[in-house]
């Protein structure tokens, strides 16, 4: 190939043959490593975590599921033991001042839970933040979702508790739809009978113009 771009510099040689020459070869090559590595499964290395299988003692490694990452025995199918990822959150549990860790349930759900368990028992679908109620020193929440959404305390004993209700915007129910679905159908008639109203006037005072 060097001898070749040498006689491109040189001029002794036209580039546009000597790139034919090459990728005629290099496109023989893809073709022929494609057909040797036909139906051949490549194997991605599986990613070590620093937790070790509960049941066998094995390094466990990071596998993807349908709802999110989750760490696995290597031994499988010997060994089937599994659990998952844990993402400590910022704050404390409002109950006993342990750590708050994000979990995922088997529906592919987000949820907050003290990592005591059901020692402690506290569960929350809100988001701790990193923040303390200026009025009892706890954690404050959010709600899940996009955007600077407002945090609030969800101790029921400090003068700045915020009930759920209250803590975001509620959905409308279904007596409240229904209704507004039956006033803009009440206004569209209104609407509608005043039009008609006003073509009927507008037609008896041409009529009265013509005879007069």
């Amino acid at each position: 190939m060097e001898s070749e771009l040498d006689g491109i510099e040189s001029g002794k040689a036209r580039w546009r043959d000597v790139l034919g020459r090459f990728y005629q070869n290099f496109e023989k090559e893809m073709k022929a490593a494609e057909k040797a590595m036909d139906g051949v499964r490549i194997k991605v290395p599986d990613v070590l975590s620093d937790e070790y299988c509960d049941v066998c003692g094995r390094q466990m490694v990071v596998k993807k599921g349908r709802f999110g990452s989750f760490l696995a025995c290597p031994g499988f199918p010997e060994c089937t033991f599994t659990k998952p990822i844990v993402v400590e959150m910022p704050g404390k549990c409002p109950k006993c001042g342990g750590k708050i860790l994000k979990r995922t349930s088997k529906k592919g759900y987000v949820f907050y839970a003290c990592e005591k368990g059901t020692d402690c028992g506290f569960i929350t679908w809100d988001v701790p933040t990193k923040d303390v109620c200026p009025s009892c020193g706890k954690t404050m929440f959010k709600r899940s979702g996009r955007g600077p959404l407002k945090s609030f305390c969800i101790n029921e004993e400090c003068p700045n508790f915020v009930p759920e209700e209250k803590r975001s915007y509620q959905k409308k129910t279904a007596a409240k739809k229904k209704s507004a679905a039956a006033s803009k159908t009440g206004a569209k008639k209104t609407n509608a009978k005043k039009t008609e109203e006003k073509k009927t006037a507008a037609k008896k005072t041409k009529k009265t113009e013509e005879k007069e």
